[in-house]
């Protein structure tokens, strides 16, 4: 019975009864009232109708755009209105979509005038990473009575916007050391053997003879050993376990929280001078430049392959001396990740495992995060774990 009584079919209904009485009585008075209503009724349900024609929604900027979650972003969006009156308190719905996932931002415009197209990319905020596209753009307005609410959509313009995780903070737990790198990316210097030479010596018993440099030696007239130099940087290597499909774009879950632990720990290496490689779960060979690493990380969505099975291609190429982080959230599975670290017992490298927890993270959530933090350290694993 309620949904028949909506105030459209409530005004009609009274219309007609004024409408009738008055032709039935003839009396000004009932004319009056009807005229009255009519009007009424045409302002709310005709004006609302109209202030939303004569609008198109246009791009100023043709390029993809990267904003950080939390935001606002510069879409250059342009709402344009044609008609010469003005549409009043029109609200504006852009609807997102990335993953599977659709986001709906709503904003309310006071006055869209004729040559003054109020931008909306400015008030739009994303509170949560990703790769999304603009599939709708919806107006509706009720002014100026409110009895209806006019719905109307406008053709899309084609928008992609990339929204990269806000890092979070990050003081890495661990005095950052020198590993040996043949290749001589990010070098720091240290005495070592390589084929540069660094400095001459005296001979001493028991030394290699191969080390000799004998026109050194003949200059010298005693025997003179080649020291080298050898290149060496600060190493990192990152493994990010990426949220599933129930948590992928929930902004104060656990697993999003990862992913901004993830760009903070990057954050933190490249802020040393380290030597960064980043292993995502579904990417054939790791990452090494700080943007890419955060627009992958922006990107990045459920896939096939595990944490557990990066972290394996992760074992396989590390060097000894070589820094291990794991990034994970609270609910991970201690024993399942303990195994699977275990294959870098033999490479002699200090792990971390850093364990994210939700912003608004529940008792619950925050008891698995102990229990995982303390399975590790019984494991003897190192452990990083900061509330956001």
């Amino acid at each position: 019975m309620e949904r028949w009584l909506s105030k459209s079919r409530v005004l009609l209904g009274l219309c007609a009864v004024l409408l009738i009485a008055a032709l039935n009585r003839q009396d000004p008075m009932v004319y009056g009232m009807f005229l009255f209503l009519a009007v009424v009724s045409i302002l709310g349900f005709a004006l609302p109708w109209l202030s939303l024609r004569s609008m198109s929604v246009r791009l100023g900027a043709t390029q993809d755009m990267e904003i950080a979650e939390g935001e606002g972003c510069n879409l250059s969006l342009l709402v344009e209105r044609t008609a010469r009156w003005p549409a009043f308190m029109v609200a504006v719905e852009t609807e997102w979509e990335w993953a599977s996932r659709r986001i709906v931002l709503s904003q309310t415009l006071p006055i869209v005038r004729a040559g003054h197209p109020p931008e909306l990319g400015r008030l739009v905020q994303f509170p949560c990473r990703g790769h999304y596209e603009l599939i709708a753009v919806r107006l509706s307005s009720g002014f100026p009575l409110g009895l209806i609410r006019a719905h109307h959509t406008l053709a899309r313009p084609q928008v992609h916007l990339r929204v990269l995780p806000q890092a979070q903070a990050v003081h890495w737990p661990l005095p950052w050391d020198i590993t040996a790198d043949p290749l001589g990316e990010l070098t720091t210097r240290r005495l070592g053997q390589s084929f540069e030479l660094g400095m001459l010596r005296p001979y001493q018993h028991g030394e290699s003879v191969g080390r000799v440099s004998w026109r050194a030696s003949a200059r010298a007239g005693e025997l003179v050993i080649q020291h080298f130099q050898q290149s060496g940087s600060m190493r990192l290597r990152l493994a990010v376990d990426i949220p599933g499909q129930a948590a992928l774009g929930d902004a104060d879950s656990a697993a999003e929280q990862a992913i901004r632990l993830a760009a903070g720990v990057c954050d933190a290496a490249l802020a040393h001078g380290v030597q960064l490689f980043a292993y995502l779960p579904g990417n054939a060979a790791p990452l090494h430049d700080g943007i890419a690493i955060r627009r992958a990380l922006a990107d990045a969505a459920p896939t096939e392959h595990s944490l557990f099975q990066t972290v394996a291609q992760l074992a396989a190429d590390t060097a000894v001396g070589e820094q291990i982080a794991v990034v994970v959230c609270a609910s991970c599975a201690a024993e399942a990740l303990i195994q699977a670290l275990s294959t870098l017992a033999a490479k002699a490298c200090p792990v971390v495992v850093c364990i994210a927890i939700g912003r608004r993270a529940v008792p619950l959530e925050r008891a698995q995060a102990i229990a995982l933090k303390k399975a590790l350290a019984d494991a003897r694993i190192g452990t990083f774990l900061e509330a956001p």
